[in-house]
């Protein structure tokens, strides 16, 4: 076999050290094996084309960093995590290279074939390992990762100094078994075994301090998160509280206009009096108060708006999977992508309908609101970045489909003359 056809099946068996890599950053190697494999085959196309005209150690390098660009493409992952899972693939790579290459001495054969043979083998492992990683949940980032997307600024600058810091790291772990694959002859066996040995341990502790830290940051975050809904729990509270201090002079009221006989002027302070309470009454169903705060918020919110907002809950919500936090994301990105779509057309019926009910044990929630753009505005909604408002930060869509998704759940829009529906299906917990 020559050296090309040799150096560039070597690289394809990247395959699987980047399905491990990503598997890593929290991605479903079931979801992605098919973008990775068409990543794959594009950079052994373009190390084809560049074989004739530079050598392997030289262009090597420049279609990784073009990995990055393309791998963001086709798995619709910011550049911080896509750089990440690049360089944990590109070091794991070249520890099967490594390994690959001290292998022979201990079996006596060093044909270029067998050489390839190993890292097919160290390339299927990498692949399996990646399933395991994903069902076992030994990711670096934890699942409830989405919360990054919705922190403070603070906490996101702590968190993105974890991510500089993972990167800085792994480039010197690139660099250090770049030079000892390079300077292999220079030492004998037993040293680059004891190297070899003594950078994968060091990656792998480096792995776990990683995950260590990623996992205290969104538990962090998490804690800021749950202050904020026990603030708008107590707040609901001070509502019903509240009512229920004025409804014994609401009472008063009432009874003194009847014994008045001003019949006509109880009957209006009647219809105020359900008028004022019935959006509280609406959501008092839910199972979890802050779930009812938030949507007494947004009942509040489109009032205020000039937004008729009307809710149906026909079910508590008690086997929902969800925490109450990614429930309220959920609930509260659908309503809100609504408000801003409705606020668009003021000329047109402002109007939302919020419909919360079970159905073949899954928990159904059902936004729907008018629209006015065409129907193929829509067809990219759950891209990163979509929007149908300029100056939106378009990630709403996305981070429902996220949720939705880690508990099989499905999200999926319907198209009635100028209206859309969202609807949410998440399997019951029991």
């Amino acid at each position: 076999m020559k050296n090309e056809q040799f150096y560039i099946f070597q690289l394809c068996s990247i395959f699987g050290p980047l399905m491990l890599g990503l598997s890593l950053i929290g991605r479903n190697p079931k979801k992605v094996w098919r973008e990775v494999s068409f990543a794959v085959v594009i950079m052994a196309i373009i190390a084809w084309g560049f074989s004739s005209v530079v050598s392997y150690n030289h262009y090597l390098f420049v279609i990784l960093l073009l990995w990055v660009p393309l791998l963001k493409k086709v798995l619709k992952i910011s550049y911080a995590f896509t750089v990440i899972a690049v360089l944990l693939a590109v070091v794991l790579f070249m520890f099967q290279i490594m390994i690959s290459q001290t292998l022979p001495h201990y079996t006596s054969i060093s044909s270029t074939e067998y050489k390839l043979y190993v890292n097919l083998i160290l390339a299927l492992l990498c692949f399996v390992l990646s399933f395991i990683v994903h069902s076992t949940h030994l990711t670096i980032f934890p699942q409830n990762i989405e919360v990054y997307s919705i922190a403070e600024k603070s906490q996101k600058t702590n968190f993105k100094y974890y991510l500089v810091l993972m990167m800085i790291v792994l480039s010197i772990l690139l660099v250090w078994i770049g030079f000892l694959i390079e300077n292999s002859s220079m030492y004998p066996l037993s040293h680059q075994v004891y190297f070899a040995s003594f950078t994968f341990i060091l990656f792998i502790i480096f792995v776990s301090f990683m995950r260590r830290l990623s996992i205290d940051a969104m538990e962090r975050i998490e804690a800021i998160l749950d202050k904020q809904y026990q603030t708008e729990l107590l707040g609901f509270m001070h509502i019903i509280r509240s009512q229920r201090h004025d409804f014994n002079f609401h009472l008063q009221a009432i009874y003194g206009m009847l014994e008045n006989k001003n019949y006509s002027d109880c009957s209006d302070y009647v219809k105020t009096m359900v008028e004022d309470a019935s959006t509280m009454n609406d959501v008092l169903p839910l199972s979890h108060p802050a779930v009812s705060a938030l949507l007494n918020t947004f009942s509040e919110m489109a009032s205020l708006k000039g937004i008729k907002l009307d809710f149906m809950i026909y079910y508590n919500l008690e086997q929902m999977p969800c925490t109450v936090y990614e429930t309220n994301k959920v609930i509260g990105n659908l309503i809100q992508n609504a408000i801003d779509e409705v606020e668009q057309h003021p000329d047109r019926p402002s109007w939302i309908k919020v419909m919360i009910l079970k159905r073949s044990n899954n928990n159904v929630i059902k936004v729907s609101n008018s629209i006015q753009n065409n129907m193929d505005s829509y067809k990219n909604m759950f891209n990163p970045g979509y929007s149908t408002k300029e100056a939106h930060e378009g990630i709403g869509l996305t981070t429902v489909q996220r949720i939705v998704s880690k508990y099989n759940g499905t999200i999926h829009p319907e198209f009635e003359v100028d209206i859309i529906h969202f609807i949410v299906k998440i399997p019951f917990k029991y």
